[in-house]
């Protein structure tokens, strides 16, 4: 129950602070459309940010990063070795961030057809 109390908060967390700088933020799309996590989805991918709808893709990132974030956390939190708690971090981060990233790039993929 403690574990899901605790990634239920940070997701929560983390998403509202997704939502207040970047979500909420309309005027800041053109500089997102820029941002290394676009342009991942455009190389890997071969997207046209202009195809797809842009607040729709801002609220997906948002969403799956909060996700990312809260698992990582939920993950590392009994870990009192800083060492090994960044060791952990990063094994569970990077996969996570890779599988879910292809799974939108592949959602994408098929809305911009």
């Amino acid at each position: 129950m403690k574990y899901i109390v605790c990634f239920l908060l940070s997701f929560i967390i983390v998403y509202l602070f997704y939502m207040v700088t970047v979500v909420l933020q309309k005027n800041k799309y053109e500089k997102f459309k820029k941002s290394n996590q676009v342009l991942y989805f455009v190389n890997k991918y071969k997207l046209n940010v202009n195809k797809i709808d842009i607040a729709k893709f801002v609220r997906i990132i948002a969403l799956v990063n909060s996700f990312i974030v809260a698992a990582s956390f939920t993950v590392v939190i009994e870990v009192s070795n800083v060492m090994l708690l960044i060791l952990i971090g990063l094994l569970t981060i990077i996969p996570l961030t890779l599988i879910c990233y292809h799974f939108i790039g592949v959602y994408l993929q098929k809305e911009a057809k």
